[in-house]
């Protein structure tokens, strides 16, 4: 059997997922190729899968990992990028023809969904966002950038529609997180009720934790562990991997502290300031080993680490992005949950980040370790397996 999966290369949630199923059915000798951009191909190098380079789609972000529509619509002009997407649409269709898959897998990619879906190619969506909003821009503009700003607006609006319309083609929708009442993604589902017969909400996709050695187990004596680990694209985790530097050099020794730069260019190994380890990047077995001995999470808002978290059993910290609307709601629903105790970047520093990790330990460790309970022995991979396999019958 073939398998073509065609990950959004924003960050990097969307490519370790997709890299835990690959690696699943490489268990099976399936033969796997990928398609993906920016900051995903990087993890795919290391990855030792065969991969094939798209043309890249991306938003401008300022320096503080905010996304801004003005300089988006001045790179990419009144068209936002339509261009880029039609030349990415048509590498797909180029590689999708000559790989011949038996199915094909998008992880948020409409450009390999719809190649999938004009090559008549049975194919599953994997989202936890569907109706995608205008990030919020809550500063003053000159007049004359107003206008730009406005057309924006209607082009976004736009897009957003056709989108949810693209995203209706697929033959199945994976969403990788739990059931109701608990669904992290609650407010970024606003799914059509003509398409939710597709959906399908499974749990995380995450490795099975008996792929990894466990790590060391915790004396109830020992300090807390705080795991901070950065991931998202190159210039928002670059500003934050520097800021939670800086804040953690100053934390007492009440704390040991690690911390992840999710740099998949960078190197191995470990530097240490006091009592702060840095990793530029780790390996996924390390990863998960620091995951399981951790006592609390600090992170972006993105899905995928939160239901990293919440496979552990660890109460989090979370620091979304400014005017990010997606990791904004992930936020809010998992500080809803009594999982997360969530923090303005506006207003981090040493006080402020030192307070949230002592009440997240405190206040939303035992909530954390429940709804780990919930997901029970059913596997979100699984899940996307029995998929593939019933969809490979059906042809």
């Amino acid at each position: 059997m073939r398998l073509y999966i065609g990950p959004c290369g924003l960050g990097l949630g969307h490519i370790t997922r997709c890299d835990a199923i690959a690696r699943e059915f490489s268990n099976e000798n399936v033969d796997v190729l990928f398609s993906s951009y920016l900051d995903a191909l990087g993890y795919l190098k290391r990855s030792g899968f065969t991969y094939f380079s798209a043309i890249p789609l991306s938003f401008r972000t300022r320096e503080d990992g905010t996304i801004d529509p003005k300089m988006t619509m001045s790179q990419n002009g009144v068209t936002v990028g339509l261009w880029d997407f039609i030349r990415q649409l048509i590498g797909e269709i180029r590689q999708i023809s000559a790989f011949e898959p038996d199915v094909v897998i998008s992880d948020t990619r409409i450009s390999t969904l719809i190649a999938a879906f004009i090559l008549r190619k049975p194919r599953i969506l994997i989202l936890n966002q569907y109706s995608v909003q205008m990030p919020k821009d809550s500063r003053k503009h000159r007049l004359a950038d107003r206008p730009m700003l406005f057309a924006a607006k209607i082009i976004w609006r736009y897009i957003s529609a056709m989108l949810e319309l693209a995203w209706g083609v697929s033959d199945l929708i994976i969403v990788p997180d739990l059931k109701a009442p608990y669904t992290i993604s609650r407010y970024n589902l606003a799914i059509p009720p003509g398409i939710r017969r597709k959906v399908r909400l499974v749990g995380p996709l995450t490795p099975s934790k008996h792929s990894f050695p466990k790590g060391a187990r915790r004396s109830s004596t020992k300090t807390p562990l705080v795991f901070a680990c950065v991931s998202g694209p190159a210039t928002d985790r670059k500003y934050l991997v520097n800021k939670l530097t800086d804040i953690l050099k100053q934390f007492p020794r009440d704390y040991e502290l690690i911390l992840s730069c999710g740099d998949p260019n960078g190197s191995f190994g470990e530097k240490r300031i006091g009592n702060l380890t840095v990793h530029e990047w780790m390996t996924e077995q390390l990863y998960w080993r620091t995951f399981e001995r951790a006592d609390v999470i600090v992170s972006r808002a993105g899905h995928e680490t939160i239901m990293k978290a919440i496979s552990e059993g660890k109460p989090l910290v979370l620091i979304p992005p400014p005017n990010h609307t997606e990791q904004a709601n992930n936020a809010r629903r998992a500080e809803e949950l009594g999982v997360a105790v969530v923090l303005d970047q506006s207003m981090l520093d040493a006080k402020e980040l030192a307070g949230a990790i002592s009440r997240s330990l405190k206040d939303n460790t035992e909530n954390a370790q429940r709804l780990s309970g919930t997901l029970g022995s059913e596997s979100g991979i699984g899940a996307v397996v029995d998929a593939v396999s019933q969809l490979v019958a059906a042809r």
